[in-house]
């Protein structure tokens, strides 16, 4: 009997132990996480800075100082360029190697290696996308420049030096709860995450509902909708600029959708990001006597936080600013000398084509009088706990198939070939690197030479009191309305032409205004000679910025600051009047009568404790849904509130106005008021408290990795859509940066959503967020690392002799 229990107690612990360290479905092996000594508990840090001791690595060739500041800033001092971006490498994997590991693995397609089967859709889109060509041709361009080679390498061999340091209990808490581990860093993995920022800046889709809306509405009424210029715009190159060049010349096809072509299915537009501002005033406005230059670029706000801050120096470059981890170099900061910051220019540069498969073998298709070859690509995806999913994806002369009868997601049924700028980039990383150590308005223009894609609005400014704007990098040269809609991929007819020389990009240096401007506008008024479409709708948020800064005529940091953060609602001011003005008060019961005295108080400011913003935006959601869900429900786009407002109030009785059920625009306007009412007392009901913006508005921050308890919901935030403080939902003023250029050395202030641990367990993983959310910055500088400081702690990397 005895012999039974001990066996029996044997078999137990094995049964145990062999559970706990397995697997099972999508739990981690909960014996290793669970352990006091190596799992989740060593992820735990206390307000003391966590380093490793001063290691010797191999790859070095000098001794290499980091200093933390209070923030966990590291300001790295080296010797040469290349130990500078080792460093920058190792110590960008210190504190956020989780977040960029993964994301290389998400825009690669390699979910499933983590995840399972349930990432297999989203992975098949990714390779059919063609994100792997595009990164191994951006590899091809990085192999071409023996600097941005040579330094590239010294970053990837940074990022293995540390992961070579880590046993189980050091790995990031993320790794312990997917239960994998981080592989070596290669180049490729660099190319992967510039295509990860490529394809959200420019990867719209926009063709497919562009297309239905076409065969649904017929051209006249499209464009009635939808039109390509508002004389009303302000540009970011200011109006009647001219354009001293003469134009390549173009041959325009006349318009024909596929016949081919199948309906897409019902599937709403993609929602619009919140936007992006940069501005730089030149010192005449000034109240310092020096130029300012601000930017803060709206992307999603995650957790860990898509930037991370960092201050490089070596004998060829002094630079601060805001880098993404897995990229070398600082993509928006200052140097000595020259600030500069980026905005989505929002130009379309992702085309479709309908092929014209000769057979169902799908091995040739018509191009005029030739059947050209398709390339088959087979792509395995590994899917954990299961056989790997075989893909075949054909290769045109195009691009990639992305959607055919084995992949129709949404797209509809047919064949549907991707024409995209960012499968052919050009030298991004050295237009960073020649950024972050420019002198002056020559080494920025040779900088931007290098630069392809995404379009980007650089805004740029100098210590000598230079400002410029350039809206940066390699355009189609297009014929009206070329790639708006899904194209004949039968004919050469529809082919991209050839690309606008960037000698005629638009640009404008020191202009006598005092200023210059963007926020995901129009890049330029109708007289710009070279047609593009514009995939951004942005009115508001762009004239906020200069109204107000025609106005200002001495600019600080402080003007600058409350810029950033201003909650001023434009389209609220200039449309409120109106549609009050259609509301008849004796019908309206005392709730709402009580709502619409909160818009008449109003000084149309989206404050947090404010309840006259939710009723405007409830207006706004009940009025445009009322007049556009037709549109919505057939998976057309739907006009902005800018062009909605316009049509209401310039053309109530044009015919390709349908107001549904209702006799008039007054009429409406009402019902729409009506309803926002009862919609904001329901939510009340649903909530329990008043319908205050801050509460109403949903902003939050969501883990990469989507772990509730890792990101933060219900964030205290004044601003808004077409508000410059434009924070909705999860996208938001991903990193707010000012910079005074002084001559004595520039200083500037810095702060965004996050922290710079990419640690749940560390006090530093959310610590900026309290700061950014009240509209206050951390100030920084690029004084020497060496001269005395009070540093958090200090990290000294040395070379093996």
């Amino acid at each position: 009997m005895q012999k039974k229990s001990a066996l029996f107690v044997v078999l137990l612990t094995i049964t145990a132990t062999t559970l706990l360290n397995t697997r099972i479905g999508s739990v981690p092996p909960l014996g290793k996480l669970l352990d006091p000594l190596q799992g989740m508990w060593q992820n735990a840090e206390t307000e003391a800075v966590r380093l490793p001791t001063s290691p010797k690595l191999p790859g070095l060739k000098e001794a290499v100082t980091i200093h933390f500041d209070q923030q966990l800033i590291p300001h790295i001092t080296a010797k040469n360029d290349l130990d500078l971006h080792f460093a920058q490498g190792y110590v960008t994997a210190l504190h956020r190697l989780w977040q960029m590991d993964f994301q290389t693995y998400a825009v690669a397609g390699r979910m499933a290696e983590i995840v399972g089967p349930k990432a297999l859709h989203f992975d098949r889109l990714q390779r059919r996308k063609g994100n792997l060509y595009a990164a191994n041709n951006i590899l091809a361009q990085i192999k071409k420049d023996r600097k941005v080679h040579d330094l590239v390498q010294a970053y990837v061999a940074g990022i293995n030096a540390y992961i070579q340091t880590l046993a189980y209990k050091d790995l990031p808490i993320e790794y312990k709860l997917l239960a994998y581990r981080p592989e070596p860093w290669t180049p490729l993995k660099v190319a992967l995450m510039m295509v990860l920022m490529i394809d959200d800046m420019c990867g719209d889709e926009e063709s497919a509902v562009h297309t239905n809306a076409l065969q649904l509405l017929g051209k006249a009424k499209f464009d009635f909708l939808f039109p390509t210029y508002l004389d009303q715009a302000e540009p970011v190159i200011p109006k009647n600029t001219p354009w001293n060049f003469k134009p390549i010349a173009i041959q325009t096809p006349p318009l024909r959708i596929p016949q081919q072509l199948k309906r897409p299915a019902a599937s709403p537009p993609r929602n619009r990001p919140s936007g992006s501002n940069n501005w730089a005033v030149a010192s005449k406005k000034t109240a310092t006597g020096t130029p300012y230059l601000a930017n803060d670029p709206h992307l999603i706000m995650q957790l860990p936080a898509i930037w991370y801050g960092m201050h490089l120096q070596s004998p060829t470059v002094n630079v601060f600013g805001g880098t993404i981890p897995g990229l070398p170099g600082v993509i928006v900061g200052f140097n000595e000398t020259v600030a500069w910051g980026i905005t989505n220019a929002a130009r379309d540069v992702k085309d479709w084509y309908a092929i014209d498969f000769k057979d169902e073998k799908r091995e040739e298709y018509y191009y005029d009088d030739l059947l050209l070859k398709t390339q088959l690509v087979t792509e395995e995806i590994k899917v954990r706990g299961h056989d790997s999913f075989y893909d075949k994806v054909l290769y045109t002369h195009f691009g990639p198939v992305v959607y055919d009868a084995d992949f129709p997601g949404e797209q509809g049924e047919g064949a549907w070939a991707m024409k995209w700028l960012g499968h052919h980039p050009g030298q991004e990383i050295l237009t960073f690197y020649l950024l972050n150590r420019a002198k002056g308005v020559p080494d920025f223009e040779q900088a931007l030479a290098q630069y392809y894609t995404p379009g980007l609005n650089f805004a740029f400014a100098t210590v000598n009191d230079d400002i410029a704007m350039h809206v940066a990098g390699k355009f189609p040269a297009r014929w009206k309305d070329q790639g708006r809609f899904v194209m004949p991929g039968n004919t050469a007819a529809y082919a991209w032409q050839g690309f606008i020389p960037q000698a005629h990009n638009p640009k404008i240096l020191n202009p006598t205004q005092g200023y210059v401007s963007s926020a995901n506008q129009r890049s330029t008024d109708q007289h710009y000679p070279y047609y593009y479409h514009h995939s951004y709708d942005e009115f508001y948020r762009n004239r906020r910025i200069n109204q107000v800064l025609d106005k200002l005529q001495a600019v600080d940091e402080q003007a600058m600051m409350q810029l950033q953060n201003d909650n001023y609602n434009l389209a609220a001011q200039e449309n409120l009047p109106f549609l009050l003005g259609h509301v008849a008060t004796e019908q309206l019961d005392e709730t709402a009568q009580a709502a619409y005295q909160l818009l008449v108080d109003w000084d149309f400011c989206n404050e947090v404790d404010q309840q006259a913003p939710a009723v405007f935006h409830a207006w706004q959601a009940q009025l445009t849904s009322r007049l556009w869900q037709p549109l919505y429900d057939k998976a057309c786009p739907t006009p902005c509130f800018y062009r909605t407002m316009a049509i209401l109030k310039h053309h109530p009785d044009s015919p390709h106005l349908d107001l549904g059920e209702h006799a008039t625009v007054g009429a409406l306007v009402q019902a729409a008021f009506v309803a926002a009412v009862q919609a904001l007392e329901a939510w009340q009901t649903a909530h329990q408290k008043p319908y205050r913006w801050g509460d109403y508005r949903r902003v939050f921050i969501e883990h990469l990795g989507r772990i509730p308890s890792f990101g933060l919901a219900h964030l205290q935030v004044g601003g808004g859509k077409d508000i410059l403080n434009a924070n909705a939902d999860n996208r938001g003023a991903s990193l707010r940066l000012i910079v005074q250029l002084q001559k004595e050395k520039p200083q500037g202030w810095f702060i965004y959503p996050g922290g710079q641990s990419g640690n749940p367990g560390s006090p530093y993983y959310t610590n900026f967020i309290g700061t950014w959310c009240q509209g206050k910055y951390l100030k920084v500088g690029i004084q020497d690392n060496e001269e005395p400081k009070d540093w958090a702690c200090t990290l000294t990397l040395q070379p093996v002799l």
